[in-house]
């Protein structure tokens, strides 16, 4: 009898330390990596981009902070840069499609995409990482990521997009509605965040300009092999960034 009550009185304080560390998990989005009104420069040398994105080293938050408004745009400016496909929003779009981060308006400009990824996550690439990059009033940014992994189910906007892309240098315009939604993940409150940089024009140690906000989508979408192999043929050269290290930053991981 006095061991079961033991039992019991250890299974009762397990549960309160159990529901003490639920309760800690912060509820707010990470004050400390929102670009308010940080101008870009290069100052930002110990918080660059790419990182390993690592679960075992993540601050776990619980936050819905984050607000994506995106609908359809008009594929106005399809963009062959040589080195990836660029999609840039008109001024018309730009105001109709934005994020808020606790109430901060960032509107997004363009996006783009890489391959292979950019990011890891514990130490694994994906296919490929679609960067839809957002800027506030104040001139601040914030960068939405999306991994795509190679799957069985054909993504037809995506399809569209590649396809339809200019197949040499130079801008498009097609006039045709596209849902951003299409090419989203379904679950957009699972991501990693942490600030960091933008990835060009230097594709090594350099550092690039920054600080900005990273949002990088936990679940991600999918294209299959064809697909893939269709935009490597059309944008040949590499354009991913080696990883860069963490130094002393903090990633936060939403559940």
């Amino acid at each position: 009898m006095k061991l079961k009550k033991i039992s019991l009185l250890v299974l009762f304080v397990l549960t309160i330390i159990s529901c003490e560390k639920e309760k800690s998990v912060s509820v707010d989005f990470p004050e400390g990596i929102i670009s308010y009104n940080y101008a870009l420069g290069t100052e930002n040398i110990q918080g660059q981009t790419p990182i390993n994105l690592e679960n075992a080293i993540t601050e776990k938050i619980s936050t819905k902070d984050l607000e994506i408004h995106y609908n359809s745009i008009i594929l106005s400016s399809v963009q062959n840069t040589v080195e990836n496909l660029k999609i840039n929003l008109s001024d018309e779009d730009k105001v109709l499609n934005y994020i808020t981060i606790k109430g901060l308006r960032y509107e997004l400009q363009q996006f783009h995409f890489h391959h292979h990824s950019e990011h890891t996550v514990n130490g694994q690439y994906s296919e490929m990482e679609i960067h839809f990059v957002h800027k506030s009033s104040t001139g601040a940014y914030a960068v939405l990521g999306v991994l795509v992994k190679e799957g069985q189910t054909i993504n037809s906007s995506l399809k569209t997009l590649i396809s339809d892309s200019p197949d040499a240098i130079g801008i498009s315009s097609y006039n045709t509605s596209f849902d951003l939604n299409a090419i989203l993940p379904l679950q957009t409150n699972k991501y990693f965040t942490y600030s960091g940089s933008l990835t060009t024009p230097n594709m090594d140690t350099t550092p690039n300009q920054g600080p900005l906000t990273w949002i990088v989508f936990k679940n991600n979408i999918t294209l299959t092999a064809a697909q893939v192999e269709e935009y490597k043929l059309k944008y040949e050269e590499d354009n991913f960034r080696v990883i860069q290290p963490l130094n002393n930053r903090t990633v936060y991981e939403n559940n």
